[in-house]
């Protein structure tokens, strides 16, 4: 006793196989960018720290640090990190710092860490009372 199955159905199965492989493909892309763009964002984050914290690293020790922390992406050919320190003393240091890759962008703008002068400043308003 065979039974026999109409080929159409193989020709749906067919089709339905290359749309759920696509819709893989596609959430796994999707994965990968979001992968790639989280990691660039933590790694920037940290560099910015590092600089906001330690007073004897320069900018281009953390930009190192910050190529080696992220390492390689999977969606685009590497990262492109750029930190700077700007200001003065008076109105305060900031670090400005940027990240690239593929369509991703990322700026950050933070205040140094400087207990120092919010002391000098505290003591200020202490005298004029």
């Amino acid at each position: 006793m065979k039974r026999r199955v109409s080929g159409s159905f193989t020709v749906e199965a067919a089709f339905v196989m290359a749309i759920v492989l696509w819709a893989l493909l596609l959430s796994i892309q999707a994965a990968y960018r979001i992968r790639d763009q989280t990691v660039g964002a933590m790694a920037l984050q940290e560099a910015v720290q590092r600089l906001r914290h330690n007073e004897s690293e320069m900018p281009e020790e953390a930009v190192a640090w910050a190529e080696k922390r992220a390492g390689t992406p999977f969606s685009w050919k590497r990262y492109g990190f750029e930190l700077k320190t700007t200001g003065n003393p008076l109105t305060g240091n900031r670090v400005n710092a940027s990240a690239a890759g593929g369509r991703w962008k990322l700026s950050l703008e933070q205040k140094v860490f400087d207990p120092e002068n919010f002391l000098r400043m505290m003591t200020l308003t202490d005298q004029e009372e």
